[in-house]
Formats: structure tokens, sequence, C-alpha cells
């Protein structure tokens, strides 16, 4: 009979606290590819100043194509994690890069690698980031 219980009291803690869990081991960052039908209305800034959209409410302003937002909206959840986008104005060859630095909650260091290209494009970075982690960009 106690190993039944036990066996419940297990089932029953796991229950409240594996959600928990979860949250602590899911990945700090996740790199959202921009689709061909995406379309972002978004101005161009400096490559280092992302704009970090922490509510359902500043999203469906940020972003006002549909289908758009639907297909970020599945990927997002407001509760837990933020929306990170970087828009810049650069040469086509310009890299985006960044490194998880180990520490709890991560920390995220973005950085830009200049293209060669004399060409000028509009470059569009999205991440969900969760909501613990802070990011610097140099």
């Amino acid at each position: 009979m106690t190993r039944f219980t036990l066996v419940l009291l297990i089932l029953g803690l796991g229950s409240t606290i594996l959600p928990a869990l979860n949250n602590l081991i899911a990945q700090p960052i996740v790199d959202v590819k921009p689709e061909k039908a995406d379309k972002f209305e978004i101005k161009p800034g400096p490559w280092d100043k992302p704009q970090r959209i922490t509510t359902e409410k500043d999203f469906a302003k940020f972003i006002t194509d549909e289908t758009t937002k639907k297909r970020l909206m599945k990927l997002i959840d407001f509760k837990e994690q933020d929306l990170v986008v970087f828009c810049w104005e650069g040469s086509g060859a310009d890299k985006l890069e960044y490194v998880v630095l180990e520490s709890f909650p991560e920390q995220l260091r973005f950085s830009r690698k200049p293209g060669a290209t004399d060409d000028l494009r509009k470059h569009i970075h999205l991440y969900i980031v969760r909501k613990n982690v802070s990011l610097s960009a140099k």
C-alpha cells in the first residue's frame, strides 16, 4: 500500500514540477527564418539596437500582415518568451552571429560581420528568446 501511495505522490508532484523543469531546460534562443511570403513593415535602424517584443499587443502593432502574424504566433508563447528583431541596412554579405554565454540565466552576445560587397540590402533576423535571458549587441 505504501508503494502505491508513493507512486501517486511522485506522479502528482511530477505534473507540477515537470513544466517548471521544461522552462529551465528550454533553449534560451531559437532562430526563426523569415519565409518568402512573410511581409514586414519594419524600418531599418542600427544593427546593434534590436527590438524586443514582449507582449501580443506589441506584436500585433509590429507585424501587421495577417499571414505572417499567424505563422509567428504559432511559434511564440509570450508568457515565457519574447521576439527579438534585428533590422538594418548594409552589405548583402553582412552576417549576424551570436554566442550563448554559459551562466544561468543565459546571456546572448550578438555580433555582426560586415560584408565586403558594395550592395545595400535590408537585413531582418528574428529570434525567439526566453524572458529571463539577457542580450547584448557589439
